[in-house]
Order: structure tokens, then sequence, then C-alpha cells
């Protein structure tokens, strides 16, 4: 039974050992470099990190998103694209890969497999591509990865209502009583798609479609109001309210004026990061606490048949917001000031579809954890009953080497177990966290425009100045700027 138990541990091991990537994730200087707004020293420094690497591994899901995002923010939009569309091929085909790895075992810890994106990162690159396709002049493209973002929003529900089922049927969720299951999906809805949708629309004089992505924009402030709780934009009301009493046409179609639009993206995604937790076992149940004297008690899961007297370390992902040195962004127009309106917490959405799937890691990470926990006690039980004689049913007194060697196997068996059951911190690094807009009319011809960002004491973080540009009656004059700084 030992050699059973140490081959089961052996793999577990070699299935750790095979999931170290060669991606360097960003490092402390990158971030440095990137919170000080220095992007192409950014991009050199985080590419001569991963000079070696080549994207063929668990994390090439995060090579490219972070690789597409710094290309975005540099302008270089093709090459964003490119490597965002990499990065959603490979999300795609590493879910369906984990479909099949989860119904084969929930003991494989999460690193080991194939990294498929958390579910923010999978829409939101669908915003960034289509983005970059309106500065490369390819609006049917644009329009093709928006509604992408629809598609996947719809997707949602089905698509955890899938790895739910593949969950319950694994022969290792029948160990406890309970089943895996998620929280119903509550962001189907994008304001910042439907905006960018919306305005592309208008451009391509396609009013009526406007019209219905301003009264979706409408319906994700009123009926997602968790994920957007500011105000609607003053301007996005005012069309929604002219478009509830008149034809479209009367509403978006520019007259004498021109048209400008503004988006602009501030701040980081919410950091990953790890809390631990016990387990405590008891006859037939486990319960899960705080502490590892069960104090902080926060859980009893059924699990008939195990054993009491075992405490098992765990540790559970999460996120968390980052600071937004950003207070107020204002948009001029030959020096006439306008302030740009929040459209979308991003960093709120993030939290929510996250914690939308959080009750599959809670209970998977606890019945892997059990498993591994109670074959690794029993192993380093098994290696101290070696001094144990039957017929006397008394233990024999080992030499002061033995007990070293026995302390050294179970000190290598403990380490062994907190690296190959640990949470999976992996995420993307360098999508912002809010977006905001801007609408303005104006006499056609050209007007200097500039963006200058302000923190909470008023003090001016940066100026974006695009100088004298030529704003087209019928123009989509989109103007796009990002603060991802801290400064």
């Amino acid at each position: 039974m030992l050699r059973i138990k140490l081959l089961i541990f052996g793999i577990l091991v070699i299935n750790y050992l095979g999931c170290v990537t060669t991606y360097k994730l960003p490092t402390a200087s990158v971030n440095h470099n990137f919170d000080n707004a220095l992007i192409n020293k950014t991009i050199g420094i985080h590419k001569q990190n991963n000079i070696a690497y080549s994207p063929n591994s668990k994390d090439e899901v995060l090579y490219y998103l972070d690789m597409g995002m710094l290309y975005y923010y540099a302008g270089n939009y093709k090459l964003s694209n490119d490597l965002l569309t990499k990065a959603e091929l490979s999300i795609e085909n590493n879910f369906t890969k984990s479909l099949s790895q989860y119904g084969a075992s929930l003991i494989l810890d999460d690193r080991s497999l194939n990294y498929y994106g958390e579910d923010y990162e999978d829409i939101y690159l669908n915003v960034f591509k289509s983005l970059n396709y309106i500065k490369l002049d390819n609006f049917e493209a644009a329009g093709v990865e928006i509604r992408r973002v629809n598609e996947k929003l719809t997707l949602l529900q089905d698509k955890y209502d899938k790895l739910t089922r593949v969950m319950n049927s694994s022969e290792n969720a029948k160990k406890i009583k309970r089943s895996f299951k998620t929280s119903n999906v509550r962001f189907y809805n994008s304001a910042l798609s439907r905006y960018i949708s919306s305005i592309c629309y208008c451009h391509e004089r396609e009013y009526d479609d406007a019209r219905i992505d301003i009264q979706h924009i409408y319906s994700a402030f009123r009926q997602q109001r968790n994920m957007y709780g500011f105000s609607i934009p003053k301007r996005i009301l005012k069309k929604y309210k002219c478009l509830d009493r008149n034809e479209p046409e009367i509403c978006l179609k520019e007259k004498s004026s021109a048209n400008i639009n503004v988006i602009s993206f501030t701040g980081r995604m919410p950091e990953k990061k790890i809390k631990t937790y016990w387990i405590i076992t008891k006859k037939n149940c486990i319960f899960i606490a705080n502490k590892k004297n069960g104090s902080g008690n926060i859980d009893v899961i059924s699990w008939p048949g195990i054993k009491s007297g075992y405490h098992l370390k765990f540790a559970l992902p999460y996120l968390e917001k980052r600071k937004n040195y950003v207070k107020t962004i204002a948009f001029y127009i030959d020096n006439k000031k306008y302030i740009l309106e929040k459209l979308e917490d991003m960093a709120n959405i993030a939290m929510e579809t996250f914690n939308h799937k959080k009750n599959l890691i809670y209970l998977k990470t606890i019945v892997r954890a059990t498993i591994k926990g109670i074959i690794a006690a029993d192993i380093k039980r098994k290696i101290e009953n070696k001094y144990y004689d039957k017929k006397t049913k008394k233990k024999k007194t080992p030499s002061w080497g033995d007990l070293l060697w026995i302390e050294a196997q179970k000190l290598i068996i403990d380490a062994i177990v907190e690296a190959i059951e640990n949470a999976d911190k992996r995420a993307s690094s360098f999508f912002p966290a809010l977006a905001y807009m801007g609408n303005f009319d104006v006499k056609p011809g050209y007007h200097n425009i500039k963006i200058v960002y302000f923190n909470k004491n008023n003090k001016v973080i940066k100026i974006k100045d695009y100088g004298k540009q030529l704003i087209k009656l019928n123009g989509l004059n989109l103007f796009q700027s990002s603060f991802y700084g801290i400064n």
C-alpha cells in the first residue's frame, strides 16, 4: 500500500514539475517602468526577460495577452491584434482541454493545466482588438470583434454549466456530499463594447443599429447596478431620451456639426493574490477554518468514510483592486475644457466574473488538497511506523541518524506538498481598470486637441497633446488615450 501511495505521490510531483513554465511574468522592474508610463522601456525589459521563451506551453495565453496589451499602449496596433488573436485561440483550445482533464480527475493542480484565461480577459481582448482595427481603418473587422464580445457574454452561463457537469461527473467529486455549482451570471451586457459599436454604426450611417446599442448601454446601467454603481454618462442618457421620442436619424445623424468621440483608459486590473485556510478532518466530514486549531470555522462538508485527525493547509486565490491615481480626465478642444465621464468599471467586472466561478475553485481545491494531504500524511506515518515493533506493539528506539533521516523525509514531503498544493495566481498584467468616454459636437475643420489627467489633488499627471487635428463632418473622429501609471 505504501508503494502505491508513493507512486501516486510521485506522479503528483512530476505533474507539478511538468507545469513549470519558461515564461517569466512581469518582474518588479517591468512593473515599475509600466507604472511610470515608460511603455517602450517596459516592452524592452519584458522581451529581454523572455528572450528564450517559445510560446508553446501552459502559459502562452499570458504571454500573448501581456504582449498584446503592451503593444496596444505602444501604438503598434497590428502586432497587438496578432498577439491578442493568438491569445483568443489558445483560450478556446485550453478551455476545451481542461474539460477532459477535469473529467478524468480533480486532483490535478490548476497550475498544471493550460491557462485558459479569466472571463474578463477573454471578453476584453475583443474590445481592444476592435479598437486596434479602428486605428487600422478596418471598421468591418472592428464590428466583428464587438459581436464576439456579445456572443461570449451570451454563452458565459452555458460555459460554466458545462464545466459544472464535468466536475460533478468526476470520480473524486463523488467522495463528498456536495455538488459543484456556480452562481448565476450577472454580467451579460458591456457598456464599453456597446459604446464602441454605437459610434462605429453612426460612422457607417446605420443609425437604427446604433440606437439598439445605446438602448443596451442604458440597460447595462439599469440592470447591472452591482457593476455599474455610478451614473450613466449624461451624453449617452441625452441620446437615449432623444431616441425614446424620435427616429434614430434625428438624434444621431450629423447635420452641420462634426462629432468627436473619446475613449480613455486608466489604472490596472485587480491583482490576483492568495489566502491560506485549513482543513480539519473529523469522522465522515471535514471542517474548513481560518486557523490550524479550527478557529474561524467557515464551513462543514460531509465526506463519508474520511477519518478524523488530519490537519491540512490549502490556499485560494482572490482578486484585490489596485490603487487608481487618476481622479479627473479633461478633454480640451481649442482650450475649452470638457470632463470625460466614467463608462465602465472594468475592475468591478473582473471581480464579478471571477467570483462567479469562486464556488467551483473553492470545492475543487478542497477535494484536491484533502486527497493529496491525506496521501502525504499516510506516507509520513508509514515512515514513522518502520520503527514500530508489531510483536511487542512498542516503538523501537531509533538512533540519532535514524531520527534525522525520518525528519528529513517528512520535511521533504511537506515541502513537496507545499509546492504542488498552492493557489493558481496566474493572470495577465496589463488590462486597464476603468474606461471613460466623451462625445462632443464641433464645427468641422481644424481644432487643437489634448487630454489631461489629474490626480485627487488636481495635479496634472499626464498630458496627451494631439496638436492640430482635422475634425471631419461624418468622420469617426475617435481619440483613444490611456494613463496606466502612478505618478
